[in-house]
């Protein structure tokens, strides 16, 4: 998997949501300060807590990925037989509406993760009440801050689905420069 089939992700689901006016994957928490922020050219964005952003929704990855060889499954290339792998990461959705039926918000969510068809993302729980949604995503800022982005987020309905996504990986010989120009 690589970032960018996470913002091939997004974009499906920008697209079949029209609800949202943006949407941001490969989203990370700040361990020292307990945001959740986004890449945006040199900068980072802040996601969470944010009440300029209108409706919206972001991809937050694990840190781990595990990857599962396939005995079963060993591909021919040129008569050697090539393992196989099944790339898996937990990956957090999170949609910030404002006054959406939560209970809906998460079939729509769910319905389009189960019909995008470049990964297998298969949504494994979900969360629908905003104060534990944003205490979970905002855990380890303080307290004051939590109550403050709550405050901030009166009218809005905050949920949050946990993925399981996987992808299979085939290895190849290709070694390719990982350098960004």
């Amino acid at each position: 998997m690589q970032q960018t089939d996470f913002e091939k992700l997004k974009t499906y689901i920008l697209e079949r949501n029209t609800y949202f006016s943006k949407g941001f994957a490969n989203a990370s928490k700040d361990e020292l300060t307990g945001k959740v922020l986004v890449g945006n050219g040199s900068d980072k964005l802040v996601l969470l807590p944010a009440d300029t952003l209108g409706n919206y929704c972001y991809i937050r990855n694990d840190a781990q990925m595990k990857h599962l060889p396939q005995e079963t499954q060993r591909l021919t290339d040129s008569g050697t037989q090539r393992l196989t792998f099944n790339d898996t990461i937990t990956a957090y959705l999170v949609a910030i509406v404002k006054n959406a039926d939560a209970y809906l918000l998460i079939e729509n969510l769910k319905n389009t993760c189960m019909a995008y068809t470049d990964m297998n993302v298969v949504p494994v729980n979900s969360s629908w009440n905003r104060e534990q949604v944003l205490y979970n995503e905002l855990q380890g800022m303080k307290q004051d801050d939590i109550h403050a982005a709550l405050q901030r987020l009166k009218q809005e309905t905050v949920v949050r689905l946990q993925l399981v996504i996987s992808k299979e990986y085939i290895p190849s010989n290709c070694i390719v420069n990982p350098i960004k120009p």
